[in-house]
């Protein structure tokens, strides 16, 4: 199986890929196909050295304590009904960047349904702390309450956790990025480190992250680091089982039914006014010094929670100080739990996950390969909420021609892009006819079984992922769109480097989707019709002045495309659609007509050139309306093109020639198309039927947000 190791203690580019035997599960434990693996900033810290005393690792060894997925095997004394269940499992001693992790039954629980396997593992760790914080802190309406390192991982849903409660929330947070996140989660008030308590307050977080040997037999056991670069919670036990036992805190027990409160909406923070104290709670997520600039702002008979140590300690505070002023201080006890406890906070967790009133923020989703990048964007501090690392992709595929019914949503292995080629994590994917058309069989219909499940679509727009042998001029994260083979409707696909273009910056990536096969198609169709763009010293000519264009379905993508190019080259363009549809098609330059009985009287007597993009029996009157076959296209009919000696226009895999990307650009600057509708990647089905009844304005796109962090 593959994984990523930390070869010797270092920076980020310790992190290498390697294999490693298939994991066997002993008694009392089971396997996990991984989907996702959560990223810790404890994951980093350890890497680096840090903590040596309390986590002995010695590299090699595979990192990461939370992972998602399915279940593939169990050990002995394990309920066999575990094999297959979609579960999320916290793992003490690490191994989750991994294909497949060993965890102990007593820390793994199921996913619903309902819940994306991402969503599930960017919770597993930080949901029971959040809770298990917030619950302690016995909130109520109107308290007034700080959250420092509110913008990470596990920053986030206590802040929401708080608001949610009644209480009346400042969040601190360096970056405006954070902030905003935070405010969006229902904090009353965002502030930066320095409106806190003086400018002395951010040295913590600008200094280098703490290496082993700066550390060596110093702080605290890292157990929860929720302030840090991702904001997240570290592994619910130091190093052993999920907890040496112990009651949870001395703040009374987490309810296990509902949200955490159902108070009223947080209120204005108001000022933040130097040291003095002006909180009532203090969760500390940032330590260090931070932390004890926060402690000062606790007023009296307050409490502070300590469980942040990305600073490289928890908060410096004078025990006389705190038992001088009333301040109850909570540490890491808080946020380690014992096996009965984790697993009763963790269901919890996704029960509050799927009503959707306990989330965080994943702000990055990399290929388990690209696990360095994900530790080094955590050291930049710069990331909202947390990082995951993507083991699986997700795909709609068939395993026999028929309906819509026959599209399954399957987890797959991440495709691997081969030379020349790059990986896309797709973003949004368009719906054309020749989807359906291949589901069912086209060309001739269902015939042979087909000799393995297939892939469905052929446009795309998301970001590259993962560069194969050979592929120059593009870069990770770079934003594309273009036309793939098949397969484009998941969450990652290949492309041919040469067949993909920039996506425009004034494109959404679902605007972007619709656009490929139809620009591609209709300028297909308009060459074979003598309409094909030129150019003479730079500047486009008109070759079509004058001509006058019939465009049957000028509605749907393909023909509202080619509309907009042939007026571009100055052709007169006559277009059948749906009344509903005219008032559009007139603002566009378009002249309307309505489809039906009678629209041969309709129509002039002649046109020049006929594009049939609607494959409903036009072809004959259209030969006549022309006078000559040659003058006829159709993309959507070719028993009437054999027929009648029409030009039938087909695409594929060789459309996609050298610099098809370069053309796709050009065209998209003079082609944009509406969206008739949009449905997620589970409800490719829908797509598919509402494709086939037709009369559509625009294209169709399926986006996969659901199963895809951004």
């Amino acid at each position: 199986m593959k994984t990523v190791e930390v070869t010797k203690f270092g920076g980020p580019e310790v992190l290498v890929a390697a294999q490693a035997p298939d994991p066997v599960a002993g008694p009392g434990r089971l396997v996990i196909g991984v989907s996702v693996a959560d990223v810790m900033s404890i994951d980093a810290q350890l890497r680096a050295g840090w903590g040596r005393d309390w986590f002995p690792a010695a590299p090699p060894f595979v990192p990461g304590t939370g992972v998602a997925g399915r279940v593939l095997s169990v050990g002995d004394g394990v309920d066999p009904s575990w094999v297959g269940r979609r579960v999320a499992a916290l793992l003490p001693l690490g191994g989750g960047y991994a294909e497949r992790a060993v965890a102990a039954v007593e820390t793994v629980v199921e996913v619903p349904d309902e819940l994306p396997l991402w969503r599930a593992a960017a919770l597993i760790q930080v949901g029971p702390a959040a809770l298990s914080l917030v619950t302690a802190a016995g909130l109520r309406p109107g308290t007034r309450v700080l959250v420092t390192g509110a913008g990470g991982a596990l920053g986030l849903p206590i802040v929401r956790l708080a608001s949610a409660a009644g209480a009346r929330v400042t969040a601190a947070a360096h970056g405006p990025e954070k902030r905003r996140a935070a405010l969006e989660a229902g904090a009353a008030r965002a502030v930066d480190y320095p409106e806190l308590a003086g400018t002395g307050a951010t040295a913590d977080l600008d200094r280098p992250w703490p290496s082993g040997a700066d550390q060596a037999g110093g702080s605290e056991p890292p157990v929860a680091d929720g302030g840090g670069p991702a904001g997240d919670s570290g592994p619910a036990a130091d190093g052993g089982p999920v907890s040496d036992g112990g009651p949870v805190s001395d703040g009374g027990p987490v309810s296990d039914g509902g949200p955490v409160s159902d108070g009223g909406p947080a209120g204005d923070g108001g000022p933040v006014e130097g040291r003095g104290g002006r909180f009532e709670v203090v969760f500390d997520g940032v330590g260090g010094k931070v932390g004890a600039e926060a402690f000062e702002l606790v007023e009296p008979g307050g409490t502070f929670f300590a469980y942040g140590v990305p600073s490289g300690s928890t908060a410096l505070i004078d025990p006389a100080e705190a038992e001088r002023r009333g301040v109850r201080v909570v540490g890491m006890e808080q946020v380690q739990f014992a096996p009965e406890e984790f697993r009763r906070l963790a269901e919890l967790t996704l029960r509050e996950a799927v009503a959707g009133r306990l989330t965080t923020a994943v702000g990055l989703a990399l290929p388990l390969e690209r696990a360095a990048e994900a530790h080094a964007a955590l050291e930049a501090r710069a990331l909202v909420g947390k990082a995951v690392l993507l083991v699986t992709a997700t795909a709609v595929r068939y395993r026999e021609h028929g309906g819509p019914e026959v599209l399954e949503l399957e987890e797959v292995p991440l495709p691997q892009p081969g030379p020349g080629e790059v990986r896309v994590a797709v973003r949004a994917a368009g719906v054309n006819a020749i989807d359906w058309k291949l589901r069912t069989g086209f060309p001739g219909g269902p015939g042979d079984p087909l000799d393995g499940p297939r892939g469905t679509g052929i446009e795309l727009a998301g970001t590259i992922d993962a560069l194969g042998p050979g592929v120059t001029g593009w870069r990770l994260g770079d934003a594309v769109f273009g036309q793939v083979a098949t397969g484009a409707v998941a969450t990652h696909a290949i492309a041919d480097a040469a067949a993909l273009a920039p996506k425009p910056d004034d494109l959404t990536y679902e605007e972007a989707a619709a656009l490929p096969v139809a620009v591609e198609t209709a300028g297909r169709a308009l060459d074979r019709l003598g309409m094909a763009e030129r150019t003479t010293e730079g500047t486009a000519e008109r070759t079509a002045e004058g001509m006058t264009l019939l465009i049957h379905a000028v509605a749907g993508g393909v023909g509202l495309a080619a509309a907009q190019l042939a007026l571009a080259r100055g052709a007169r363009v006559i277009g059948t659609a749906s009344e509903r549809h005219h008032a559009f098609l007139r603002a566009l330059g378009v002249h309307p007509v309505a489809y039906g009985e009678g629209l041969a009287e309709r129509l002039p007597e002649s046109v020049d050139r006929v594009l049939d993009a609607s494959g409903r029996g036009e072809l004959e009157l259209s030969v006549r309306l022309t006078g000559d076959p040659d003058k006829v296209v159709t993309i959507a009919d070719p028993a009437g093109a054999a027929r009648l000696g029409v030009h039938f226009s087909s695409g594929g895999k060789s459309t996609m020639r050298e610099g098809s990307g370069e053309a796709l650009l050009a065209a998209a600057r003079r082609v944009r198309l509406p969206i008739a509708e949009v449905f997620p990647l589970e409800r490719t089905a829908d797509a598919h039927r509402r494709s086939q009844d037709g009369h559509l304005l625009g294209k169709l796109i399926i986006t996969t947000e659901s199963f895809l962090p951004r």
